[in-house]
């Protein structure tokens, strides 16, 4: 069934986009009316913003508690910045200096949002943790060089105002986030939960208006209330829309696929195309490589070849789990689900290998079988009938060998493979097994079962297993017959005669 407030925010939330969007519109030629839009009809998602994102880190658990935990503080630093922004623009009839506490703001939720973009893709092992740390130092060494060349080291030679360095400072973090959305978007991911991927869409929005900002405050002009503002305020709404997501619809953590089918090259590509600019700026502008460019050259080299070292240390890891899961799948094929023994094919498996195998040493059988277990069922209830099972395997097993196979038959049936063990050895187990089931009631729920055994012996002399199976059973018939809570050996001249069996 659809989620009724869920719908009631989502459709709320575009209705309150479109109607920032027409009020935008229509005030852009009036000052007064586009400040308040722009300045207090914008901080309208950030407040819904704290206030859903504290719900959803109250609620969440593990990796997205930390990750609306960071969202949370990022939410709460834009709105700071945002307000004081806002009181700059009422008090003083201009926005606030440059730069300003509005700016440090700005800058600890962009950085905020990196970090949270990384949380809510987590997950990964100790490997891919180095890995993407190396990855994230590819992109910001070779971006960030890029970016001081280009954008920072000119504006200090213009002898240009601390602001402007702090508009430039905007996209270049916007550079990050990008890059950083783009691997983890990329990286195998699969299952990716709905609100994770809002925080990822509203990531990506503020970094393209970001950027956009900074070239209207470098290169013309912004003002409250202008058409960039419904982006930002587009980005905003997507987070709180994500925190509300993660209110009514708790998700698993992002999975990933095994091996990566995006695109594993992607950091070394945007590192080499940012180095290759930097020769080519060094080139046109002086005509040598400068010293800051080799620096670069060199450390984009050695994490490079870490990042390889990391990536084939990563596959082996990977390898290694997929054998591991091949082994448990092998596993599971020959055990019961229930009491953790080998299965009935696995003693039929052993069975049929003792029949090709060379004879010469004794073997033995024993078939247990539970006393009124149906009586157990119609009482007590299935569950407790399991209970009593799983109960009665673990004695089984624990008065067993190191070297016998325990396996369950079917039902309440029980058979033991004893290699290399004669007839009155074989006896003497039966024996322990009985006592050990007999003496030690099963507690399975609030009730205490009484439980017993009756345990037919079977043993080849010389390793001959052909009716061993059958021989055992008609001495597990022939307990029954006697009373039950027995041991009953085969002995031929019985077996001759026929027995009837009796269940139960």
């Amino acid at each position: 069934m659809p989620d009724r407030p869920l719908r009631i925010a989502t459709v709320a939330t575009v209705t309150w986009l479109l109607g920032y969007a027409l009020l935008t519109g229509l005030t852009l030629d009036a000052p007064a009316a586009s400040l308040f839009v722009g300045d207090i009809l914008y901080l309208v998602p950030l407040i819904a913003g704290v206030l859903a994102a504290t719900v959803a880190a109250r609620r969440s658990r593990g990796r997205h508690r930390t990750l609306w935990r960071v969202l949370t503080a990022a939410f709460a630093a834009q709105l700071a910045g945002e307000s004081i922004w806002a009181a700059y623009d009422y008090l003083t009839g201009d926005g606030p200096p440059e730069p300003s506490v509005a700016d440090l703001c700005y800058l600890t939720a962009s950085t905020l949002t990196i970090v949270a973009v990384l949380v809510g893709f987590g997950g990964a092992g100790r490997l891919r943790h180095l890995r993407g740390l190396v990855d994230s130092l590819l992109i910001i060494v070779s971006l960030g060089a890029l970016g001081w060349q280009l954008l920072i080291r000119p504006q200090l030679t213009a002898a240009a105002v601390w602001g402007d360095l702090v508009n430039v400072a905007y996209p270049l973090l916007d550079l990050v986030l990008l890059a950083v959305l783009g691997i983890v978007g990329m990286a195998g991911h699969r299952s990716v939960p709905l609100a994770v991927r809002l925080v990822g869409v509203a990531g990506a929005i503020t970094a393209v208006c970001d950027m956009i900002y900074t070239y209207l405050v470098l290169f013309s002009e912004y003002d409250s209330g202008s058409w960039i503002d419904v982006g930002f305020e587009t980005a905003e709404s997507c987070l709180f829309l994500a925190a509300v997501v993660a209110v009514r619809r708790p998700e698993p953590p992002a999975e990933r696929r095994s091996f990566d089918r995006g695109m594993p090259l992607l950091p070394i590509v945007i590192s080499v195309a940012g180095t290759s600019a930097l020769v080519v700026y060094d080139k046109v502008r002086t005509g040598v490589v400068s010293d800051l460019t080799l620096v670069v050259v060199a450390v984009l080299f050695l994490a490079v070849m870490l990042r390889q070292y990391l990536f084939a240390a990563d596959r082996a890891g990977l390898a290694e789990e997929l054998r591991r899961a091949v082994a448990e799948q092998q596993r599971l094929a020959v055990t019961d689900g229930l009491t953790g023994l080998a299965n009935r094919r696995h003693l039929m498996t052993m069975l049929d290998r003792l029949r090709t195998a060379p004879g010469g040493r004794p073997v033995s059988l024993l078939v247990v079988d539970l006393d009124h277990f149906k009586l157990v069922n119609d009482t007590y209830g299935h569950l407790a009938g399991d209970a009593v099972l799983e109960a009665a395997a673990a004695r089984i097993a624990a008065a067993a060998r190191a070297t016998d196979l325990v396996a369950r038959y079917g039902g309440e049936e029980f058979v033991l493979l004893l290699a290399d063990t004669d007839g009155p050895e074989a006896e003497r187990l039966a024996e322990r097994i009985r006592r050990r089931l007999r003496d030690s009631p099963i507690a399975a729920g609030d009730a205490v079962i009484a439980v017993t055994a009756s345990i037919g012996v079977a043993t080849s002399p010389d390793g001959a297993v052909p009716h061993l199976l059958e021989a055992a059973d008609r001495a597990l018939y022939r307990a029954k017959a006697q009373g039950r809570d027995q041991v009953t050996v085969a002995v031929p001249e019985t077996e001759r005669a026929g027995v009837p069996a009796s269940g139960g």
